[in-house]
């Protein structure tokens, strides 16, 4: 089967935290990283709002992401800005 994906993905286990709200941060892992966005396994997928901010290293750079898909425990976010 053809690969459809528009960027490369590249296989990755890093540890980060997705931040939403005022002040909820979730932590997850990120298992696979684009340019334009990641797969992420958290412990619940229901409890997060469309717009997510995600960072790898305790809040000092942020990344404004918008979930495109949502299973129980994984998400597919897609980088914003």
């Amino acid at each position: 089967m053809p690969e459809r994906r528009k960027f490369i993905r590249s296989r990755v286990l890093k540890s980060a935290k997705l931040v939403f709200g005022v002040s909820s941060i979730i932590d997850c892992v990120v298992r696979n990283l684009t340019t334009a966005g990641a797969h992420v396994h958290i412990s619940d997928a229901a409890e997060l709002s469309e717009s997510v901010t995600m960072t790898f290293d305790g809040g000092r750079t942020l990344r404004a992401c918008r979930i495109v898909w949502r299973k129980p425990n994984e998400v597919g976010l897609e980088f914003t800005r």
